[in-house]
């Protein structure tokens, strides 16, 4: 089994798509204004207005993204005016992390493994 997509359903595809990609540092697989993908590696984040099936958007969502430089990554945040919500802290489990507030309510973050 590999879970290789996450389907996030917002109201506004183009500019939450283009602000995880700015956080992310990489340009939008598919980018229009009722889909948008952007690829991680292996992993997409697609971006829906609506869905198959009919639901609500999620609350309490955090994306944890793996970073070599989570400084950087919160550079990266300030740099295109995301607001910074924890960090760069070391937790109790002992990664660096880095939380920044993205589209609609979802919260990114970048952390390191000791």
């Amino acid at each position: 089994m590999n879970l290789n997509q996450i389907d996030l359903i917002v109201s506004d595809v183009k500019s939450s798509a283009l602000l995880v990609s700015k956080l992310l540092n990489v340009d939008p697989d598919v980018l229009d204004d009722g889909f948008a993908r952007v690829s991680i590696g292996a992993t997409a984040l697609m971006f829906s207005t609506t869905a198959l099936i009919p639901m609500q958007r999620a609350e309490g969502v955090i994306l944890h993204f793996e970073t070599v430089d989570v400084e950087l990554a919160a550079q990266n945040a300030r740099a295109n005016g995301v607001e910074i919500l924890l960090g760069p802290v070391t937790t109790d489990w002992g990664t660096t992390s880095v939380l920044v507030q993205g589209p609609e309510g979802i919260v990114l973050d970048f952390y390191r493994n000791a």
